[in-house]
């Protein structure tokens, strides 16, 4: 059945960027959203989030979740090392020294294990975003609401991140929301991709995307026939009045 959302309405700054919009999520996937800038997809997971309200509508199945978020911006703690920001989100009913034993496993799946005693500021961008990662599947959390954390990377560094986070979300599989306008982004990481037209948003494409993400080259026939397709779905502007 998945995660629903039912007949929703909602204006930001004056524009209707949900009429009667209806979308669902399966649960412990990993679900791309692409789309212009504008369209939407940042309110759409502050909706889920619950971080503001929507005008009309129903979210089900989202009632009694738990959120983590990775954003564009890794938002740590500049005074605590890299340790104490992943051991920050673990629960406080576990013992200090589980805490410390989960949070450096999830520094080791992130390849940063010789960096648990350092500062952010010490950090590059990289691994500052590493860290975020780590500590979003840190938090007890049902999903994790990405919105374009991989933006302003470059592409080795992407496809990098993608990896590292593949690697804690096979052993702790959750269901992910990811926004981003990023085609390749979506291709590398996705399961199902969605993609989103202009304001008020409808669904152009939902494309499935069956090969494990470890085995998924810009270069295979599928992936190439995959690109074309969303290409094509995200020129779509016959939407636009």
């Amino acid at each position: 059945m998945g995660l629903q959302i039912r007949n929703l309405n909602k204006k930001f700054n004056g524009v209707t960027l949900f009429r009667d919009f209806h979308i669902t999520f399966p649960e412990d996937r990993i679900t791309c959203i692409l789309g212009p800038s504008g369209c939407g997809k940042t309110t759409l997971l502050n909706l889920i989030g619950k971080t503001i309200l929507p005008d009309s509508g129903s979210l089900i199945g989202f009632e009694d979740k738990l959120f983590s978020y990775i954003f564009q911006d890794p938002r740590l703690l500049p005074w605590k090392t890299v340790r104490g920001n992943i051991e920050f989100v673990l629960s406080r009913s576990m013992p200090a020294s589980e805490r410390k034993k989960q949070a450096e496993q999830l520094i080791k799946l992130v390849e940063l294990d010789g960096f648990v005693d350092y500062y952010p500021a010490q950090l590059s961008g990289g691994m500052r975003q590493r860290v975020s990662i780590a500590r979003a599947f840190a938090a007890p959390s049902d999903i994790i609401l990405m919105d374009e954390p991989l933006s302003g990377l470059d592409i080795t560094l992407k496809k990098n991140m993608i990896r590292w986070f593949t690697q804690i979300w096979k052993a702790d599989r959750r269901t992910v929301i990811f926004v981003t306008h990023d085609i390749d982004e979506a291709l590398f990481l996705g399961d199902e991709i969605v993609v989103f037209s202009h304001p008020p948003v409808q669904i152009l494409a939902h494309e499935s995307f069956g090969e494990p993400v470890e085995k998924r080259r810009a270069d295979t026939p599928q992936f190439k026939k995959m690109k074309e397709k969303l290409t094509v779905s995200l020129s779509d502007r016959s939407d636009v009045t």
